[in-house]
């Protein structure tokens, strides 16, 4: 089962569905298509009509977390295993039955892959050769050290035993992913595999190509990463990264004239380290009950 939660994507929803219908005639196997419109006017359910083999569902509680609970909530006794992507994105071809070839031929509970970002010429040239949306990529077979729900199959088995949940308390601050996979890891032995041939890619959208968003994003990761280390030792590991990263700007404006992504990212780590210890952590995604 594919599951996607959506909020308010309809044209990047339809690219996500089509490449995912196409690819789910192509393997031997019986996969269901499941959309979790977390928009409680329920604008995707529209879109999903088009596409009579995708399933519809609503969840009104605003929140990824939410949203992502309902998919599990949707996997039937005959699912193997449920795949996340998300609805910013569009795998390339091979992706789906490189994952699930990969999975069986590994025994693996959990999948992962790459996701590449999809950079047009509206993204400022600065953002590209500064390496800001570099994201993790690694060799076939190697364990990647955190999992997210942007490009992840996951054996139903294990998650049915520890029954373990996305916290709706981090839906607007982010990482419920990381913690939701942190908990299954913790909870039992799995086989927690990285595949470098199922790779999706991820639309760089305009809201996100700015400066502003960049460094609040790299703060609400220094949250994150706050919250798995004791409190001193993420004040510690704040102020370091903070007195490291600042000078290493500086110096990245006079060398290249623009900032680099290692030093703006430790910099802001820090500080989203430092905020979490005094209870200061971003909130990327508020949004109110009626979902604006």
């Amino acid at each position: 089962m594919i599951s996607i939660a959506t909020f308010r994507r309809p044209d990047l929803l339809s690219q996500l569905l089509e490449a995912c219908t196409a690819q789910a005639t192509e393997v031997d196997a019986n996969v269901r298509i499941v959309v979790v419109d977390n928009d409680p006017r329920e604008s995707a359910r529209s879109t999903v009509a088009g596409f009579p083999s995708v399933e519809y569902l609503a969840e009104p509680t605003p929140g990824i977390a939410a949203a992502r609970n309902r998919g599990l909530d949707a996997t039937r006794d005959a699912d193997d295993a449920i795949i996340f992507v998300d609805d910013d994105e569009i795998p390339m071809a091979g992706w789906l039955r490189a994952l699930l070839a990969y999975a069986d031929q590994e025994r693996a509970d959990i999948v992962t892959g790459p996701v590449e970002p999809l950079i047009t010429d509206a993204v400022p040239r600065w953002i590209v050769s500064g390496g800001f949306w570099r994201r993790q990529n690694s060799v076939s077979g190697s364990v990647p050290n955190s999992v997210a729900t942007n490009n992840t199959l996951l054996r139903l088995a294990a998650w049915r035993v520890s029954g373990t949940r996305f916290s709706e308390a981090l839906s607007m601050k982010g990482g419920s992913d990381t913690e939701f996979f942190r908990a299954l890891r913790a909870a039992a032995p799995l086989i927690v595999l990285w595949c470098a041939d199922a790779v999706v890619q991820e639309h760089v959208i305009p809201e996100r190509a700015n400066a502003r968003w960049l460094f609040r994003r790299a703060i609400r990761i220094g949250n994150i990463n706050a919250r798995y280390r004791k409190r001193t030792n993420a004040l510690v590991g704040g102020i370091a990264r903070i007195s490291i990263g600042a000078p290493f700007i500086a110096l990245d404006f006079l060398t290249h004239r623009q900032p680099m992504a290692r030093s703006w990212n430790m910099l802001a780590h820090g500080l989203g380290m430092v905020g979490n210890v005094f209870n200061v952590d971003v909130v990327e995604y508020r949004r109110t009950t009626n979902g604006a």
